[in-house]
């Protein structure tokens, strides 16, 4: 039986894929964090409009909470959710309940898990699952590529829940893949931080309450995709007008930062990128990044590209200022995931367009 095969009478599977997703974000073991309409759309491959309907409905349902602070230059899509307490019991009640026969196998023949309490720690277990079975699937050749609906056969999940745990899996750095996990049919590769993962539990016979940790290792992805900062390394290869070494390591010293919760430099950092890369627009200061880039060329292409960028310079600049130049005072709020991570998205397509300007160069 699947996980996913069952549902409430208030859920139907559209609805449980959206509210699982929203279940499994990262960190979700130390405190109820936002996830984006964009992301879940992206995860559970629905349309939009679909998303922003059941987002809606499981609302009015008390099963998620949507934060309406969205400032007016994001789109409706881009608003984030959270889980409530009571879609965290609707999704803990149906996994429990509905875990499958092939699952309860792969765990039997798993080394150092088959007395693991299954109910406890089950999605720490199933992201196991998805790389133990890659692991032995690659034994011979570690190298190798395996297609994600191998996976799904060989474990009893369902193709979404396969991909969800596959992208947190590579956010994490335990596998990789040529192209964003879209589909079924991709496949991806274990790296040589997976397979110490799989031979570390199987040599250490962790107890039950130390397993639920053993795939917990960093709560955050990473701030900029690692396809997109390969694809600027790419690039630096290549003679081109602008040597792009510093934003590279900017770029590597970004997603280090946000891993491992470092909020002011991840600010600073980001604001730091910001002022760096206005040559390659043929701007001076980011500002004029923001406020002219492909206004007379081609003013309906850019409007979304330039929406970001004003994003990032009227409204994130003055975040990462404040960190930077603040001064001492009798007490302080730290900074925390929420203040910084609203940039990611628009680094991503300021870092896109990057890509693009300089292949069109060199070309």
């Amino acid at each position: 039986m699947n996980v996913d095969s069952q549902y409430s009478e208030q859920l139907n599977k559209k609805h449980f894929d959206f509210l699982h997703c929203v279940y499994k974000a990262p960190d979700l073991n130390i405190y109820p964090i936002n996830i984006s309409l964009a992301y879940i759309a992206k995860s559970i491959n629905l349309p939009e409009s679909e998303i922003l309907n059941i987002s809606e409905y499981l609302s009015t349902q008390d099963f998620i909470k949507i934060d309406n602070s969205c400032p007016p230059w994001r789109d409706e899509i881009d608003r984030d959710v959270s889980i409530t307490s009571k879609g965290i019991a609707e999704v803990e009640n149906q996994v429990t309940q509905n875990l499958s026969d092939s699952t309860e196998r792969l765990l039997k023949s798993t080394p150092n898990v088959e007395n693991v309490d299954i109910a406890v720690i089950k999605q720490q277990i199933k992201r196991y699952q998805v790389l133990y079975c890659i692991y032995k699937a690659t034994e011979d050749d570690p190298d190798e590529y395996i297609r994600l609906g191998y996976i799904t056969k060989d474990i009893g999940l369902s193709e979404n829940q396969v991909i969800s745990i596959t992208n947190y899996l590579i956010d994490q750095g335990f596998l990789c893949n040529r192209f964003d996990l879209d589909s079924i049919n991709y496949a991806v590769c274990i790296t040589f931080k997976g397979i110490a993962e799989v031979e570390k539990i199987a040599i250490t016979n962790k107890p039950t309450n130390q397993v639920a940790q053993t795939l917990t290792v960093s709560p955050n992805p990473p701030f900029i995709d690692e396809g997109r900062l390969q694809e600027i390394r790419d690039i630096s290869s290549k003679e081109l007008k602008f040597d792009l070494s510093k934003l590279i390591r900017l770029c590597e010293e970004l997603n280090s930062s946000y891993s491992n919760k470092n909020y002011y430099a991840t600010a600073m950092l980001t604001r730091a990128i910001m002022d760096h890369v206005p040559p390659i627009f043929k701007f001076e200061k980011f500002a004029e990044v923001a406020n002219n880039y492909g206004s007379k060329t081609s003013p309906n292409e850019n409007q979304s590209f330039r929406k970001s960028m004003k994003y990032l310079e009227d409204f994130y600049r003055n975040i990462a200022d404040g960190f930077l130049h603040q001064k001492i005072r009798n007490s302080e709020s730290l900074p925390n995931v929420t203040q910084v991570r609203d940039s990611s998205s628009a680094i991503e397509r300021l870092l896109e367009e990057i890509v693009r300007i300089l292949k069109k160069s060199e070309s």
